[in-house]
């Protein structure tokens, strides 16, 4: 890894420091024995540090590939349904005095999901140093375009709107003081395009097979998955999300790797757009790369 000295100078270094029978030497100088010492302090200074260096194993590496991300699955849009059942029931500032109640749940079908290009970056180190060269832990981040469809839902409303004060349209006998009127409505939904941005920063756990020239190995992690959207569905959101990845990595040269992976990633998004329809949604993809990683 570091630059080694040559066999003559190394030599010629060495007889100066510990010997005086050097032909070379030039005696009368003064200081010359402080400065051997320096230099003797700083030469294996310098040698530590290459040992040291050699020992710990650091890691940086660049990546391209393909997301093929899964539809949007147990799709909610709930903002959207509440206005619609306002809307339907004409329920007003007045229901609202008398104390009278409108819930409602709005589902959709899934929401597909284009595929697209990923690009990303990732840090790491194994634990050789410590003994553990099998362990290790980075820090990486990606970036991807997985844009909503134009496409049209089928969709599931329950609204249940509960009159607090007896009222003439009740049905009879009036439990609690109270009537409730509930409907299931089933519909679709068109939605056109919408284009959703994905970028990921992520703390991964990897464990490998440290082989001299193949190293398969796998990881898992967490990190913050931040989506950005606009267009019909319009807004940004920051969520936990997980990680999970198989790959393998041949190393070309000692510090040199070409590595291929296979990841899986998962989140749930809340409320994306909470001014629009109030989409929320589970967030699945798998994803194939390759890259190559420089080790240090």
């Amino acid at each position: 890894m570091g630059t080694s000295l040559p066999m003559d100078y190394g030599g010629e270094v060495f007889c100066r420091l510990v010997s005086d029978t050097c032909t070379d030497r030039q005696p009368g100088r003064g200081g010359v024995e402080l400065n051997r010492l320096v230099t003797f302090v700083v030469l294996l200074m310098v040698l530590l540090l290459q040992v040291e260096l050699a020992r710990s194993e650091w890691y940086l590496g660049g990546y391209g590939g393909y997301s093929a991300a899964q539809p949007l699955k147990d799709a909610t849009m709930n903002n959207y349904g509440q206005t619609f059942a306002v809307n339907r029931i004409g329920f007003n500032s007045t229901n609202i005095i008398n104390g009278d109640t409108l819930t409602q749940n709005f589902h959709t079908s899934d929401l597909s999901l284009k595929q697209s290009p990923l690009y990303g970056v990732k840090a790491g180190y194994f634990f050789k140093e410590e003994g553990f060269s099998w362990l290790g832990m980075e820090l990486e981040a990606f970036t991807t375009t997985p844009t909503i469809k134009t496409q049209t839902l089928t969709t599931d409303q329950d609204i249940t709107f509960v009159i607090k004060n007896v009222n003439p349209a009740c049905p009879l006998p009036t439990p609690n003081n109270a009537c409730t009127f509930q409907e299931n409505l089933q519909s679709t939904l068109p939605v056109t395009q919408s284009t959703l941005r994905l970028v990921t920063v992520l703390f991964n756990v990897v464990a490998r097979y440290p082989g001299t020239t193949f190293q398969p190995y796998v990881g898992v992690g967490g990190g913050a998955f931040h989506f950005s959207s606009s267009g019909q569905i319009d807004g940004r959101q920051v969520v936990p999300g997980l990680n999970a990845q198989l790959g393998l990595k041949v190393l070309a040269t000692e510090e040199w790797g070409l590595f291929v992976e296979g990841k899986y990633n998962y989140a749930t998004i809340t409320n994306l757009d909470p001014a629009g329809f109030g989409f929320s949604g589970v967030y699945s993809s798998f994803n194939a790369v390759a890259g190559v990683a420089y080790h240090f």
